[in-house]
């Protein structure tokens, strides 16, 4: 409809010069020659005192971008816990249990929506270690549920890297996590783009290695990494913007297909940490996204993501907190004026469904190579 009402204000605009053209005896400009104007400047005319038609102008609005609404960019903190044998040590696990729970009411203070992505060891601890003394702090619950049901924080099995290596596989992790509340997610927190095996098991249903009878089928995938990420090489990971279906591993890991059954969330850039990368922190991303979107530069018809990882040694170190509220009170701006809204993994993907449409959108910031671009 916008287009047409632009196209009827050009037509007026030509029809007016015209018949106003055919009823005087001849045109003039009213200043000297200029460049040509711009594509989105109409004339008008308002015949003069001595009858010579005064050409003025009068730039069009845009009305097709104008008249659709800014949306928010969405942003989802994610937290990771490790795959450290040490978490299923009961002698060791009391103090780490502590650990996160001083984590997880500093982080709640702050209204984020919240994914704690969570590797087998510490699962495993919770399994092992939790006692009734424990549960009495945390209204009778083992810790896992006590967050997902007290902080609303969304459980997602992990793999650190997104490698699946060892004696556990993600079906593994998802089973055992789901012994220990029933408010885990089927989201894969972490997966290698370029591992064709991984990606092929998990969009057929992963069986478990440790539990074979238990096959897992993956919903939504997140944090894709590249197969250098495990030997410390982090700039072939995924930093896109948006939600689509991946087609398949490697190239077509960019490219969407409606057909297929698991969900992507692009993390957007992310470097928060202090690592030297021509990435964008999470806070400047956001911004920068915010930015395009209201100068109509981008398609404010598709959806834009971006996560906040926060790593263990955050988690687990009170004296690193500082350094996630700092980032936090950077974005709480654009938080208070609708320019980003926090949400879950899942809360992403149902509002990609029914908002957007299931449009997909796969966005890089000019400038940034995709990942399977880099040599």
């Amino acid at each position: 409809m916008s287009k047409r009402i632009s196209t009827l204000v050009i037509l007026l605009g030509i029809l007016v010069t015209i018949q106003s053209a055919c009823s005087l005896p001849f045109i003039t400009s009213s200043s000297e020659p200029e460049n040509d104007p711009s594509p989105n400047v109409l004339p008008t005319q308002e015949p003069s005192d001595t009858g010579v038609l005064e050409i003025e102008t009068v730039t069009v609005i845009d009305i097709e971008t104008e008249s659709i609404p800014i949306p928010p960019i969405y942003v989802t903190v994610a937290g990771h816990i490790e795959d450290v044998p040490v978490y299923a040590n009961c002698d060791a696990y009391p103090d780490f249990r502590e650990k996160l729970l001083l984590f997880s009411e500093t982080i709640s203070k702050t209204g984020v929506a919240f994914n704690l992505q969570i590797e087998y060891e510490f699962f495993l601890g919770v399994s092992r270690c939790e006692t009734d003394a424990m549960k009495a702090s945390t209204d009778g619950l083992n810790i896992i549920d006590y967050l997902a049901i007290h902080y609303g924080f969304e459980i997602d099995p992990h793999q650190e890297g997104g490698t699946e290596e060892g004696a556990d596989n993600y079906a593994d992790i998802r089973y055992l996590g789901g012994t220990l509340t029933s408010n885990i997610s089927e989201n894969v927190g972490g997966l290698v783009w370029n591992n064709p095996p991984q990606f092929k098991a998990l969009s057929r249903g992963e069986a478990g290695w440790i539990y074979p009878d238990y096959t897992w089928h993956p919903e939504v995938l997140t944090l894709a990494v590249s197969r250098d990420h495990h030997q410390g090489d982090f700039s072939k990971d995924d930093i896109a913007s948006g939600i689509w279906i991946p087609k398949g591993p490697n190239k077509n890991f960019w490219v969407h297909d409606s057909g297929g059954q698991m969900v992507y969330i692009g993390p957007g850039e992310h470097e928060d940490w202090g690592r030297d990368s021509e990435f964008l922190s999470t806070p400047e991303f956001v911004q920068a996204l915010s930015d395009q979107l209201a100068q109509g530069t981008l398609d404010r018809n598709k959806i834009y993501t971006v996560t906040l990882p926060v790593p263990q040694r955050i988690i687990f170190n009170a004296d690193q907190h500082e350094k996630l509220l700092a980032l936090l009170d950077q974005l709480a701006p654009l938080i208070q004026s609708g320019q980003a809204r926090y949400v879950t993994y899942s809360q992403a993907v149902e509002i990609w469904r029914t908002e957007y449409g299931a449009e997909p959108n796969i966005f890089f910031r000019e400038g940034i190579e995709p990942p399977y671009e880099k040599r």
